[in-house]
């Protein structure tokens, strides 16, 4: 029995590590990292064709981002932290009570995510903008019954599992995007403050698709044994071509008052053919008694084919901000609903809401909040920059479901940004 407890726990603790290091949602560029998101009516130069472009504006002069400085990178998950994870490794042993309090903290699903942002170049003149970066985003999830069984063994007569609490994904691209924006729509009566549109366009580069096509799988036990059936379709691309756009909309309602949205991934996808495949893993054990188990009581089949190129879909998104100014500081809230859920949206709604204060005109001080969905744990942001002229830097930090990156945290996020105005 005690053999079989630290067996469980060796398994436990190679499940956190999957969970904090393997997995791949992206941030749109390094410095919204700042303001957990809430950055659409703040993106200015470079960023506005990311963000909307219908405020890409340049008064003059080229606004140039310095490559790989301006980038967000981010590891989160919905449900485990390192205070869990020490208190799991200080035991010898897991009792009921340890199990109880690692399976409390799961809600259906075990979440993780690696975000990831990094800019290549970038630069804005007049009211365009030519930029590229390399995107990463992805999934992983678990099903809470998988932890159920590994920790409590069969409790239950079935266990099943689908790609409804179980999925998996990973994709990478660089984007080369150009934008044109602070466009007058033309024809609104006067009564109405003048909208400013844009639009950019998004040439993608495809680097590497992973998708899990298909999961499904029991575990059954009876008087008549234990029955075992795990069903695997994983479809995976290497290179790959692409495009999307967004169109952008804001408006100055009062001086102090900006409105805007945006609809982003029209016409959102990658097709992939350099190199495609699938690969379909089973795995049946049928009738299966504990004393007579030997090294071949399951059967095993691992099968990958070459397939025809397919496309991976970005679905569409709509943004919707404001920001209010005052002389020493400003405020935003931004709301983000996916059409449907992918590789890299989510069909579930979130809220956003960020301050940035001015105790000096060179020194902004920020501060935003994620607000959370089962599918996207809530965060905190904290950043710090320098603003001049000719110059712009700064560095910022994101705590996951926790006010400040400690053991509590369920995960972390750095960002950072530098710009030139020549």
């Amino acid at each position: 029995m005690k053999r079989r407890t630290k067996m469980k726990k060796l398994a436990l603790l190679l499940l956190f590590c999957l969970l904090f290091l393997t997995a791949l949602n992206a941030f749109n560029t390094g410095k919204s990292v700042f303001f957990a998101d809430s950055y659409m009516l703040r993106a200015k130069g470079v960023e506005a064709a990311y963000w909307n472009p219908a405020n890409l504006q340049q008064k003059k002069g080229i606004d140039f981002w310095i490559p790989i400085m301006n980038l967000g990178i981010g590891i989160n998950n919905n449900s485990l932290d390192l205070d869990t994870y020490n208190y799991v490794v200080s035991r010898d042993t897991l009792n009921d009570i340890d199990k109880q309090k690692i399976l409390n903290k799961i809600d259906g699903s075990l979440r993780s995510a690696l975000e990831g942002n990094i800019s290549i170049v970038g630069f804005a003149f007049d009211n365009m903008s030519l930029s590229s970066s390399l995107h990463l985003t992805g999934k992983l999830a678990l099903s809470e019954r998988y932890l159920d069984l590994l920790l409590y063994g069969n409790t239950d007569s079935l266990y099943v599992f689908d790609k409804s609490t179980t999925d998996a994904g990973g994709l990478g691209y660089v984007d080369i995007t150009f934008a044109m924006g602070n466009f007058t729509l033309p024809y609104i009566p006067k009564t109405i403050p003048p909208i400013r549109a844009g639009f950019s366009v998004s040439a993608l580069v495809g680097i590497g698709n992973a998708n899990l096509d298909d999961f499904f799988g029991y575990f059954s036990s009876s008087m008549e044994g234990v029955d075992v059936k795990q069903d695997i379709v994983l479809h995976t691309g290497l290179g790959g071509f692409g495009q999307k756009a967004m169109l952008g909309l804001a408006s100055n309602i009062t001086p102090n008052l900006e409105v805007g949205l945006t609809l982003d991934n029209l016409f959102g996808k990658i097709n992939w053919f350099l190199t495609t495949e699938e690969t379909t893993i089973k795995v049946v054990a049928n009738d299966v008694y504990a004393a007579n188990i030997s090294e071949d009581f399951y059967d095993y089949a691992n099968e990958t084919v070459d397939i025809d190129s397919y496309s991976t879909k970005l679905s569409p998104e709509l943004r919707l901000g404001t920001l209010y100014k005052i002389p020493w500081a400003n405020f935003s809230l931004d709301y983000l609903q996916g059409f449907k859920t992918s590789i890299a949206t989510s069909g579930i709604g979130r809220f956003s809401l960020a301050a940035q204060f001015l105790p000096w005109e060179y020194l902004p001080l920020n501060i935003g909040v994620g607000f959370g969905n089962s599918q996207y744990p809530w965060r905190i942001s904290y950043g710090i920059g320098y603003s001049s002229k000719v110059v712009e830097f700064g560095f910022g930090l994101q705590s996951v479901k926790n006010l400040i990156p400690g053991y509590k945290t369920k995960g972390i996020a750095i960002g950072s940004y530098m710009k030139v105005h020549l």
